[in-house]
């Protein structure tokens, strides 16, 4: 047609006909050849690409990084709870979800208006959990009937009220009884209605979403959670069983933070049980709404905190809330943490859930140790508690106020992170097995001698296991195992806690890098020893970016010289007590193998001491005292595993890392050999009075003097030299008078040694470490502690008022406060 055409154009025009169709031709041909050229280019390129990929090395697709599994259940204790709550065929990655993108990707192929409204569409979406008032069950509970009857009548003896006028049993209707009976029924009744909560499907919504607005806005790293840990959790809501969630404390917000992960993925979420300080204007409604359930700070010890009324009234709501299928959720260690390492557990709780355990009240519970941390702590620090400070009551305009400045900063990232789900009957079970559990304690805990303390796991368990929250007639093995149980859920806790660069900044900056040079090289280092360690690293970006971020949450506790590019630790109290507490995390961590190396230097610095060798023996003996001494402050290891093996797994880490070496090698053979010896004597003759000797008394260990070697010793003894500082500090300003004289001096007395330096580490200006101190010469009946016009007293027990006797038993704590070389050439550089 194009030709036809040219050829009728062209005749009008007065051209050749023939001219046009030529041309036409011609382009077409032209058009051809370039699109068969650009085939064969095509071809070419592919041919030459499919050979190129043929003979070079295969690269495989980039994969995305994994993490170690986390917050898995104890192999060894609960083997059943480890391998129940996964899916055999999905693989954990260790993913980490933002929960705060779940609206966003739910609601991603919806709606403009539900795109733009992602977070309030996804809160308004959630599913709705019915909850049972259990408060007439809890009326009917004998136990609190009983409770009040009991009550009744001690406050009847108490007004001298003649005891026939309420008759003897049979007759309980007489005036005087049923008017005292009445006033007791309104108390309890009013108890109960503080305690219970009143969890509102609407408010549980607004609180979400306004926690949305929250977290988006003071945590510019989001608010992240394992994904696996999650489909565990789903995983364990349907056997139908109670969950418990057991959280570490850091913070206020970790109140809502739970609760708020758990319901933003699904799940159901918990009662929780709030302190009473917490029941401030507005917020403690809004806590209530959200499931919180109050309670008294202290259960047991005054007579207005041991009311039974009370006893009785929680302990059947708790047992009733289970009962009925509700999510429990309750803090182990009491209140926060002011020093950043995990605390001793508070077993009051965890009592009440043992004991509808063992009566059949429910078949089982499942307890899910949950762990939170911060780049940056949302509720600023602790300074003014660790310098001796009086602690600061919540009211509303202070909450306000720090609300208002929370949301004017930045804090980092939030992780909140739910171990595995642990069956209670499995634990008790476990427990029944271990035979360093069984043998009777009557024996108070003292300083131990040069011999192994075998039964220092009894000793520990018992001393800490007396504060339950249904008194004082449970036997001693019931309360050691609730106490067994509650240390294992902090230990596992602490051990499945993401790391925060915050974290591995501050440890680095009060231990390896003090002196301010090689921080960066020490980070990258500690970073990565970490992660072969096991440890969740909440940080995946280059170890250098990661730094920057840290120093921009850190703020003013680091000084940094721009000209040197050098950073240490600001010089001041306040400063060096902050650092510390992102620090403990990994205090905590490194615990066992810092207390032998700890233990190593107190033997290498004593005048007559080899500087080369040591004894396995001596030393293994040193650090299971020291751990005697430091028993308040760490755990070290779960109940499920002795002190002593763990010691003696650290010992191997420091072989490992070349701090120590075998002064002879045996190959691991001069036990094999002994028992071979041992059978052939039994062959020769039979002695039943025959000692088997130690094969340990002959190991012995060279100390290695490499610069490697001396760093990382240096490092472990920095780990805890600022806590063997503050408990000789309190060794020395031991005398009679008030807690709080005792504390005052001591913290007194410290700030004066770190402003005259004397003293370097501003981080053993700790109250905390003090009545830590206390209570361990406490418990080895080294002073008494009773009240005294509503005060907390101090006396010094016989024989220790006299002043050589007080001295030898601190000594040993001051034999492990040496004057290190390594400190010296530390505080040098």
């Amino acid at each position: 047609m194009l030709e036809v055409l040219g050829e009728r154009v062209g005749g009008w025009c007065g051209r050749e006909s023939g001219s046009l169709r030529q041309a036409v031709r011609a382009r077409r041909r032209q058009q051809n050849a370039d699109m068969y050229a650009k085939l064969d280019a095509d071809v070419a390129v592919r041919t030459t690409s499919l050979y190129r990929v043929k003979e070079s090395p295969v690269v495989p697709a980039p994969q995305p990084e994994t993490r170690p599994p986390a917050g898995l259940a104890c192999g060894r204790c609960a083997p059943v709870s480890r391998d129940s709550w996964h899916d055999p065929k999905i693989e954990d990655s260790g993913t980490v979800i933002n929960v705060l993108d779940i609206g966003r990707q739910n609601f991603a192929n919806s709606g403009v208006i539900s795109r733009y409204f992602c977070d309030l569409a996804q809160c308004f979406n959630l599913v709705k959990f019915q909850y049972k008032d259990v408060i007439p069950d809890v009326q009917k509970d004998p136990a609190y009937i009983k409770a009040i009857e009991d009550t009744t009548e001690e406050e009847l003896k108490k007004t001298d009220l003649n005891l026939d006028e309420k008759g003897d049993g049979d007759n309980r209707n007489s005036a005087g009884y049923l008017t005292v009976k009445k006033r007791v029924e309104a108390r309890a009744k009013k108890v109960l209605t503080d305690i219970s909560s009143a969890m509102s499907y609407n408010i549980l919504r607004v609180v979400a979403w306004l926690t949305h607005k929250a977290i988006r806005r003071v945590a510019g790293g989001g608010c992240g959670t394992r994904a696996g840990s999650v489909a565990r959790l789903r995983r364990a809501t349907a056997a139908g069983l109670p969950l418990v969630f057991v959280p570490l404390h850091r913070s206020h917000f970790d109140y809502i933070l739970v609760t708020f992960a758990l319901y933003l993925t699904g799940l159901r979420p918990p009662l929780v049980a709030a302190g009473d300080n917490m029941r401030i204007p507005f917020f403690g409604w809004i806590l209530r709404g959200c499931g919180a359930f109050y309670i008294r700070r202290r259960v047991d010890g005054s007579e207005h905190n041991g009311d039974p009324v009370y006893k009785a009234a929680l302990r059947s709501y708790i047992i009733n809330s289970l009962a009925a299928n509700n999510n429990l959720e309750f803090f182990i260690e009491g209140g926060r943490t002011r020093t950043g390492k995990p605390q001793p557990p508070k077993a009051g709780i965890l009592s009440v859930i043992m004991d509808a355990y063992l009566d059949g009240t429910i078949d089982d519970a499942l307890l899910v140790p949950v762990t939170l941390n911060y780049d940056k702590l949302v509720d600023g620090n602790f300074v003014r508690e660790q310098l001796g400070m009086p602690k600061q009551m919540e009211t509303f305009w202070s909450a306000l106020r720090g609300i208002w400045r929370t949301m004017n900063t930045n804090h980092g990232s939030i992780r909140v992170d739910f171990n595995q789900p642990i069956s209670l009957k499995e634990l008790v079970q476990s427990f029944k097995k271990y035979n360093h559990f069984k043998a009777p304690i009557e024996a108070p805990l003292g300083p131990a001698d040069d011999k192994f303390s075998s039964d220092l796991d009894r000793r520990l368990l018992y001393n800490h296991s007396h504060s339950s929250l249904y008194g004082d007639d449970v036997s001693t093995d019931h309360k050691m195992m609730v106490e067994a149980i509650g240390r294992h859920i902090v230990y596992e806790g602490a051990q499945a806690t993401a790391v925060m660069c915050t974290n591995v900044v501050s440890y680095v900056l009060l231990t390896e890098a003090r002196g301010g040079a090689g921080v960066r090289r020490a980070v990258r280092a500690r970073g990565a020893a970490l992660r072969a360690e096991g440890r969740d690293l909440a940080y995946r970006a280059d170890p250098d970016r990661c730094l920057e971020h840290a120093l921009e949450m850190l703020g003013p506790l680091v000084q940094r010289e721009r000209r040197t590019e050098t950073l240490r630790p600001t010089k001041s109290i306040a400063a060096e007590l902050e650092l510390s507490y992102y620090a403990n995390t990994l205090v905590a961590h490194y615990a066992a193998p810092a207390i032998v190396a700890t233990a190593l230097e107190s033997i290498v610095c004593r005048p007559d001491a080899d500087g080369d060798t040591v004894r396995h023996q001596e030393l293994l003996g040193s650090a299971l005292q020291l751990y005697e001494v430091l028993s308040e402050e760490l755990i070290l290891c779960a109940p499920c595993h002795t002190i002593h093996e763990t010691l003696l797994r650290a010992l191997d880490q420091l072989l490992a890392s070349g701090v120590l070496v075998n002064a002879e090698r045996t190959d691991g053979l001069e036990e094999e050999k002994w028992s071979r010896r041992f059978a052939k004597a039994i062959d020769d003759e039979e002695d039943d009075g025959y000692e088997r000797p130690d094969p340990t008394l002959r190991i012995k260990y060279i100390i290695q003097k490499t610069p490697e070697a001396i760093a990382e010793r240096r490092r472990l003894l920095l780990t805890l030299r600022p806590l063997i500082e503050s408990y000789s500090a309190s060794c020395r300003h031991l005398a009679p008078g008030t807690v709080k004289s005792v504390v005052k001096a001591t913290i007194d007395g410290l700030v004066h040694d770190y402003t005259t330096n004397k003293m370097p580490y501003g981080a053993a200006v700790s109250s905390d470490a003090v009545r830590n101190c206390l209570r361990l010469l406490r418990q080895w009946g080294v002073i008494e502690m009773y009240t005294d016009n509503k005060e907390r007293k101090i006396r010094l027990r016989p024989p220790y008022d006299d002043a050589q006797k007080l001295n030898d038993i601190c000594s040993h704590i001051y034999k492990f406060n040496v004057d290190s070389p390594l400190l010296r050439e530390e505080s040098a550089t």
